[in-house]
């Protein structure tokens, strides 16, 4: 009999050291869609904060509670990172759909972490303009992508199915601000 194993579609390419900035795999046991149904945000909200001990974010925000977080992912819609939802009651005013299968986040950290996102993605990057925890939905070397401001770095969040061409452009990107930054 054959022995399966799950395996990351990136777990050959990394990680990858350029410079300062490092490139690696975060794997949340869980990921999942949370949409609350018609006029229940505030219910789902309070749902969340009784379980996990956090209310839904803001627009473009984030919330965290230990290892678990949720994000800010579309117009009433949240993505619960890092926990499989614990209360059964959250379905009730809310449709919750597992996406843990459908998503690779990748771990962009370092000093130059911004200048490496700033070769593939629109957004104004800095400090003061994209703050800690805050989110969007942006395209990451013209792949679609969730994009998540750390404390050093960022994490970049790509469908499984892109997941190889976006390390592919952010290490040739890593590779390229090493290579400016040695030449000063």
């Amino acid at each position: 009999m054959v022995d399966l194993q799950a395996r990351s579609p990136v777990a050959d390419m990394l990680p990858i050291n350029a410079g300062s900035v490092t490139l690696t795999e975060s794997r949340p046991e869980f990921v999942t869609l949370l949409q609350p149904r018609a006029g229940r945000s505030s219910e789902l909200s309070a749902a969340l904060e009784t379980v996990h001990g956090m209310k839904l974010p803001e627009l473009g925000g984030s919330t965290s509670s230990g290892s678990v977080r949720v994000l800010w992912f579309a117009r009433d819609q949240y993505l619960l990172v890092g926990d499989r939802p614990a209360n059964p009651d959250l379905s009730s005013v809310a449709a919750l759909t597992d996406q843990s299968d459908a998503w690779i986040v990748l771990a962009l950290s370092g000093s130059g972490s911004a200048d490496v996102l700033a070769r593939h993605c629109p957004l104004d990057l800095r400090s003061d303009r994209f703050a800690v925890g805050q989110t969007a939905r942006v395209p990451v070397a013209h792949l679609p992508s969730v994009l998540v401001k750390l404390v050093n770095g960022f994490e970049v969040m790509v469908m499984q199915s892109l997941a190889r061409s976006a390390v592919h452009h952010l290490g040739e990107a890593m590779t390229s601000v090493a290579a400016q930054a040695r030449l000063g």
